[in-house]
């Protein structure tokens, strides 16, 4: 599938009706017909592995202050907004958000996901890398309890793609800090991957991807 330019940085008509032809054909038939592969629980994680410190760690991407607006949202030359989905602009919708990832995914075709989200709650976070909308839709979820950690995905497709099933055959996750608190910037580096099995046209196939890079998410 090709990438589609950011939709923030289209500032034609011909761009903006573009990009509402190319979600009406291809992402939401995707989502009323692949429903059981945009599901975490298509994952398996059997790989024994174990969080990993190293203070050292250092990336660029960590210095970096790289922001977008959503992708829905298209900022006018002269300088008001527009929604391809129609709806009204918030206040919300006007602020770029700041790239927290620089992950590479291959899932469908190599892009970037340019955001973490992480949340921290009873000793536990939760990681979730997406990015690349609207010419990609998935997503990478890490859980990490102490050291241990688990890894799922989900993806949405531009074509009736069914019974997928994905199967994590390595992982590794490294941190610069050890300690964790809501509040305070992650430092880290994410490499997954994993084996996906899915049907389409009566074919089935088993294709191997991979999502790599850094995250700097500030936890919640």
């Amino acid at each position: 599938m090709r990438s589609l330019t950011y939709v923030n940085h289209i500032t034609d008509r011909s761009g903006w009706y573009f990009i509402i032809i190319v979600m009406l054909c291809l992402f939401f038939p995707a989502t009323v017909l692949c429903e059981d592969c945009s599901d975490y629980e298509s994952t398996s994680d059997d790989v024994p592995s174990k969080l990993i410190f190293d203070h050292k760690m250092h990336s660029a991407f960590f210095n970096s202050h790289e922001s977008s607006y959503p992708w829905y949202i298209i900022r006018n030359e002269d300088g008001t907004f527009e929604s391809v989905t129609g709806e009204k602009v918030s206040k919300r919708d006007k602020k770029p958000v700041e790239h927290t990832s620089n992950c590479v995914s291959t899932h469908q075709g190599q892009h970037v996901m340019e955001f973490c989200d992480a949340t921290y709650d009873s000793g536990v976070l939760s990681l979730e890398i997406y990015g690349g909308m609207p010419a990609y839709s998935s997503s990478l979820r890490i859980i990490v309890k102490g050291v241990d950690f688990s890894c799922r995905f989900k993806g949405v497709y531009p074509a009736p793609v069914s019974n997928c099933r994905r199967k994590i055959i390595a992982k590794k996750l490294t941190f610069k800090d050890r300690k964790i608190k809501k509040g305070k910037r992650l430092f880290g580096r994410v490499s997954v991957e994993f084996e996906e099995t899915s049907t389409y046209k009566g074919k089935t196939e088993t294709v191997r991807h991979k999502i790599e890079g850094y995250i700097k998410p500030v936890v919640k």
